[in-house]
Parts: C-alpha cells; sequence; structure tokens
C-alpha cells in the first residue's frame, strides 16, 4: 500500500475533526450563551454530588457545578488546555494531576483547588491583552496547587459561598508572592511564553473592576434629533480613573500587586527571553476567544440584573461588531430590565451610585440615576422597537415591546395624544394650517375615527422630554396596534384573570426549585448555613411529595445537588439554574425574563415550564418579649395556664417571612405571590404548612 493510501484517510479524519469543531465553535455574529460540550468529565463526575458537610475540594467543587458556572469541552477550554500543555511540557505527572476548567463569571480572576480542579474565570478571559498573559496566571495558580496552598484554605472554601470565594482572595500574601514566584521559575521559564507582558499582566489585575474598555458614552446613545434629555442628566466631566498601585489592598482580589510585579521584574533579568512568542497559537484565535469571553460577560451582567454595567460594556463592543444581533438584543434587554425595576421602585438593583464608578461608564450610571419612571419606559421602548424592527421575526423582543407598552398605557395610565408628532422645540406658528389632517367619508361616525386616527398630536407648553420620545414610532401603524391592544385588553385581561382560577392540569409538570432559605441568628455561619440547608432540604421534600399526591408530576431542582452527569442533561440543568438566577435577582417581578429566551431545549425535554419558588428568611429573636409577659401575667391567675407559659418562656421565637411564587417560565408572568409574616415558634412548620395551602390552592384551582 502506498504512503499516498495510508495518509489519505488520516488527512480526511483530520478534515472532518476539523469540520465539526468549527460548526460547534462559538460564533459573536450568531452568540447564544455558551453550553459545556462533549461526554461528562469524570473527574467533575466523581466530585458531583458530595455533601457540602464534607468540608472537602470536592463538595466546593459539587457546589459549583449545581450552581451551573462550570464550562467544558468548548474551544475557549482547548485553548486552555494547549496553554496548558506548554506550561507543563515537562512535567508530565503534573499535568496528568491537574483539570482545568471555566467558570462562567465576570470576575477577573482564576483559583486552583486541593484536588487538582484549576479554574480560569470568563472575565479574565474577557480583560487579559494576550495569550501569554493567561499563560502566566495559569502558572501561577498551577504553583498554588503545587506548594499544597489550596489544602490551607479548604475549610474556609467549603463553608463560604462561590460569591465571596470570587470576590476575596483566599491566599495569604506570602503564599500569593510564593506562586508567583514559583509559576515564573519552575513552569514559565520551561514555555515559549514571552517575558515582556508580565508588566501588562499585573495591570490588567490592577484595574480588573473597570469595563473592558474606557470609550466615551455620549448622548446621541440615548438621544435623538427630535428629543433630547435636560442638560442636568449629563455629567460635563466624568470621574478620573485612580491610581490603584496606592490602595490599600487588604479586601482586593488580588493583594500585594506592587510587590509582586517588583519581585517579577527581578526574576526576568536571570532568564533568556530569545525567542519566545507573546502569541503561541494564532493570535487571531486569542482575539476570538476573547470576544467570545466578552460577550458571555455580558450575558452574564444581564442574568444578575447589573444593567449599568451591561449597557456601557455593550456599549463598548459595539464599536467593533456595529450591527450584531445579540448586542442589539441585549441592549434592548438592559433598558427593559431597568424599567421593569424603576416602576416597582428597585432602581438601587440595577446601577452602582454613580459617585462609586469611575472613568466614563460613570456618565451611563448617573444617566441612570436621573431619567424618571416614564423616561425609563420610553427609552426602553425605543431600543426594543428598533431591535424589534431590524429583526421582527423575534418573539421575545415583540414580547418586550408590548409589555413595555401595557406599562406606558395601562400601567402608568398615558394616553396616544401624550406623545406629539412634531420634534421638541417645534414652534406652534411654524406648523402648516392643514398639519392636523383632514378626514372624509361617507357618515359622520366615519369621519369622527378617521379624524381621531388622523389628527396630529400639537406641541404643548406642558410637554417635558418624555412626550417627545416617540415622534419617529407614534404614527407607525403597528405601534398604534399594540397601543390599541394595551388599553382595550387592559381592564378585561385583569378582570378574566381574578375571576378565573389558576390551576395545574394532571398531565402537567411543576419544576419545584428548592428554597431560598436565609437564617440569621448568634449561630456561627457554618451553623446558620447547616441550619438553613436542612430547613431549604425538608421544605423541597414537603413541596415535592405534596405535588405529586396531588397528580401533578414535580421536578426538583437543588442549589447543591445536580441530578445527573451527562452532559446533556447538565446543559439543561445550566438553564434551568440560570433562570431561577434571574427570577431570584429580578426579586420576583412579572417580565419577560432574559433566560426565558433560551429555554426552549430544558422545558421541552422536562415537559413543563412552570416554577415554584420560595424565599424564607428567618431572624431568631429574644426569648423573653411583652407576649411572654402577657402570658405569664395570665398564668398568675390561672394555673392552668403554667406549662404554655412555661414552654413559651424557654422557647426560641422567630421572625419569619415566606415568599410563595408559582411562575410561568416562559411568559414571566407571576401566577400566584404570596407572602406570610409569623413571629413564633416553630418556624419550620408554620413554613412548611403556608407553603403546602398555597400549593394546594394552585393545583386544585381554589
Amino acid at each position: 500500500m502506498s504512503t499516498n493510501k495510508r495518509i489519505a484517510p488520516i488527512i480526511a479524519a483530520l478534515l472532518l475533526i476539523w469540520v465539526l469543531g468549527k460548526a460547534q465553535s462559538p460564533n459573536v455574529e450568531h452568540f447564544t450563551p455558551l453550553k459545556s460540550q462533549g461526554e461528562f468529565p469524570e473527574f467533575l463526575a466523581s466530585a458531583a454530588n458530595k455533601p457540602a458537610s464534607s468540608k472537602s475540594d470536592d463538595a466546593f467543587l459539587s457546589t459549583m457545578l449545581a450552581q451551573g458556572k462550570v464550562l467544558y469541552g468548548t474551544e475557549l477550554n482547548q485553548y486552555i488546555d494547549f496553554i496548558a500543555e506548554q506550561l507543563l511540557a515537562n512535567e508530565p505527572l503534573l499535568r496528568k494531576s491537574l483539570h482545568f476548567y471555566i467558570l462562567q463569571v465576570p470576575e477577573v480572576n482564576a483559583f486552583s483547588t486541593s484536588n487538582g480542579a484549576i479554574f480560569i474565570n470568563m472575565g479574565l478571559l474577557a480583560q487579559v491583552t494576550n495569550e501569554s498573559q493567561l499563560a502566566f496566571v495559569m502558572a501561577h495558580e498551577i504553583a498554588h496547587y503545587s506548594e499544597g496552598h489550596g489544602k490551607e484554605t479548604m475549610k474556609s472554601r467549603s463553608s463560604g459561598t462561590l460569591s465571596d470565594y470570587l470576590r476575596w482572595h483566599q491566599y495569604s500574601r506570602e503564599q500569593e508572592i510564593d506562586a508567583d514566584h514559583i509559576g515564573l521559575t519552575r513552569f514559565y521559564k520551561s514555555s515559549p511564553y514571552s517575558l515582556d507582558i508580565l508588566d501588562g499582566l499585573y495591570d490588567v489585575l490592577l484595574y480588573s473592576s473597570l469595563p473592558f474598555d474606557e470609550i466615551p458614552f455620549r448622548r446621541n446613545e440615548v438621544e435623538e434629533s427630535f428629543y433630547a434629555f435636560p442638560d442636568n442628566y449629563f455629567l460635563t466631566t466624568v470621574a478620573n480613573i485612580s491610581d490603584r498601585s496606592t490602595m490599600v489592598d487588604t479586601f482586593l482580589t488580588h493583594p500585594n500587586i506592587e510587590k509582586r510585579r517588583a519581585l517579577a521584574k527581578k526574576l526576568i533579568t536571570a532568564i533568556p527571553n530569545n525567542g519566545r512568542k507573546i502569541f503561541v497559537q494564532p493570535e487571531s484565535q486569542f482575539y476570538h476567544i476573547r470576544d467570545i469571553a466578552r460577550f458571555s460577560c455580558v450575558e452574564y451582567y444581564l442574568l444578575r440584573h447589573k444593567y449599568d454595567k451591561a449597557i456601557y460594556n455593550i456599549h463598548v463592543l459595539q464599536q467593533q461588531f456595529p450591527n450584531n444581533e445579540f448586542l442589539e438584543k441585549s441592549l434592548a434587554t438592559a433598558y427593559y430590565g431597568a424599567s421593569k425595576h424603576k416602576n416597582f421602585g428597585m432602581s438601587s438593583v440595577i446601577a452602582t451610585p454613580y459617585r462609586e464608578v469611575e472613568g466614563e461608564m460613570q456618565q451611563v450610571s448617573y444617566l441612570m440615576g436621573k431619567m424618571n419612571r416614564k423616561e425609563y419606559s420610553v427609552l426602553a421602548l425605543r431600543k426594543a422597537w428598533t431591535a424589534m424592527q431590524r429583526y421582527p421575526d423575534d418573539e421575545y423582543l415583540r414580547a418586550v415591546a408590548q409589555d413595555l407598552v401595557n406599562d406606558l398605557f395601562v400601567k402608568q395610565k398615558m394616553k396616544y395624544n401624550d406623545f406629539c408628532d412634531y420634534p421638541q422645540d417645534t414652534r406652534l406658528e411654524d406648523i402648516a394650517q392643514n398639519a392636523t389632517g383632514t378626514a372624509s367619508g361617507t357618515d359622520k361616525y366615519s369621519r369622527i375615527k378617521q379624524q381621531s386616527q388622523t389628527a396630529l398630536v400639537l406641541p404643548d407648553p406642558k410637554f417635558k422630554t418624555v412626550n417627545y420620545m416617540l415622534v419617529d414610532i407614534h404614527r407607525d401603524s403597528l405601534f398604534r396596534e399594540m397601543v390599541n391592544e394595551a388599553v382595550v385588553n387592559g381592564e378585561i385581561v385583569d378582570m378574566l384573570e381574578s375571576a378565573t382560577d389558576k390551576h395545574l392540569d394532571r398531565d402537567s409538570v411543576l419544576c419545584i426549585f428548592e428554597p431560598n432559605y436565609t437564617i440569621y441568628s448568634k449561630a456561627s455561619r457554618d451553623k446558620r448555613a447547616r441550619q438553613a440547608d436542612r430547613s431549604a432540604s425538608q421544605l423541597l421534600k414537603v413541596l415535592t411529595r405534596s405535588t405529586n399526591k396531588m397528580g401533578v408530576k414535580a421536578v426538583t431542582y437543588s442549589s447543591t445537588k445536580m441530578p445527573e452527569t451527562s452532559t446533556e442533561r447538565y446543559n439543561e440543568f445550566v438553564q434551568m439554574r440560570n433562570w431561577i438566577d434571574d427570577f431570584d435577582n429580578g426579586g420576583g417581578l412579572a417580565m419577560r425574563y432574559h433566560t426565558s429566551d433560551y429555554l426552549n431545549d430544558a422545558l421541552q425535554a422536562i415537559g413543563g415550564g412552570k416554577a415554584c419558588r420560595t424565599v424564607v428568611t428567618r431572624n431568631t429573636v429574644s426569648s423573653f418579649t411583652l407576649s411572654n409577659i402577657y402570658t405569664l401575667s395570665l398564668a398568675l391567675v390561672s394555673p392552668y395556664l403554667w406549662p404554655i407559659a412555661i414552654a413559651n418562656t424557654i422557647s426560641d421565637k422567630y421572625d419569619t417571612d415566606v415568599h410563595f411564587h408559582i411562575v410561568d417560565m416562559k411568559t414571566g408572568k407571576v401566577e400566584v405571590s404570596s407572602s406570610y409574616t409569623q413571629s413564633a415558634p416553630m418556624s419550620r412548620a408554620y413554613v412548611n404548612g403556608f407553603c403546602y395551602n398555597q400549593l394546594r390552592k394552585y393545583i386544585k384551582g381554589k
């Protein structure tokens, strides 16, 4: 057999792998949230569902999996694995014991665990400026593992939350400097990566809280030629970015930056830099990976409802991708979400106070603090309308636009004629006499209706900016149709909903998410966490068993356990986890949640679309209160009350708040929203009983 004939099948196989890889490669032109690919890693499967009480890094890894933030098998993971091979080319045994994954969070960080997992945050991929910078961070984390630093932080890591771990550094200053030294002299030194990038890397870490770039946010981002906001809605100058090198770094994710920078500069003087490369993989591939990471961070800002960060970073990315569908849709989502929060008095959630923001993004935070409810709603409608016109078949954008029209014309009681047909500052004397239009018809009724539809709305001295913001949309037939639908159906829908029993059919499926249980007491943090976990687990069992006994199938989702260890099931699980995070960050608002646009696969696999979410807050109060005094005084009169008085005095009291929701995950419609407050002993029993009754009423249609 000739050499060419032997090589041909190999080449064909490689081409097939390349084509399949390209087909699965993320693409910013048609970006959707990333999904893990390939087989579920054996290393992750061995750690999945380990109880948190085991105080191990396996338990910590299990928790992160259950929160749906671990990403594996994608093009981004392959990029990181290649770097790991370069760093550990001379360390085959160490390479075999390490497992690299991506954590889908926007913080600029990376960390290792004592069991050999090394996580690279999506935020780090989004902020580094070249491949060599990423390689040095990975060498640093490999050094933490090789030197056993993770074993000393295992206990604090397993008892803390993922948010805590991402926010604060877990190693001592000495360990951070040691990891830089070992990472540079043992792993990075033997790799092909350049030494010229270290100074720039420390700048990336030092300014890690900043957006992707610093680009002015101009007024034309929110204004048009026919309207303008008041000048005091905009800052004349934004706050300069402070010099981080002089900051006290006790509570920073990356401590001792300047000392680490000085050490690195000293160490590299003894290491030859000839022949080293800033990019070992193609430079274009790095920028592609970074773009994907930045789009993913925008996705996560929307999930967290950090709309000021989403809006500004979208603004930055649109300079490079001006007509990108995902960015346009995400921008509409950000303004829509901000409007819904503002309308419900929850504006503090959506933006950081502008005085706490530096650089160009401060303009966004400042503007969001100045706009009122109606301005928010109309600006959001403008963004949604623009995106909907570009993508007319997008059901999500149409639903968002209709919801904003409902907010304006039903909830905020605005009228169609509240919106002017002429630009702001137009003088009445400049308008032609026939500008109001003429009506013609066979009878007076047709002329009256035609006149009401054709008469132009003239400027009014009482009009403000918001009244001029829909000049280009006001006469659109689709807009008129949406307004009419909102006005005509508003009261009818409310009446029908109040008169109709909400219930589940026998063949329906109810998704029950593990209750969000928080306990406040004088006990230690670990003990309170264990109590909350037990209470949440027990309430989940009550709801699940009750639902099944009532003839409705229940599918449960735990915050600490995954249902199965397969990639298909894991991706569906991640979709559901993201939705509940979206809902929780929205405070239970009735709105079209961003993540609902990506739920189709998960909901189809489950066979249902209704979710049950319970939020419980329990605060232990003093056992001796005024009610105890009252009970004791009665006991003095009647000895029969002594046992009750004694039990009531010595037992703990709890102030308990419960919020019970049943939501349509696709539409965001809240079908049940009940609250309960109780100050009494036996908090858990009261909570379980209340939730059971609410669930029974819903399922039975009472």
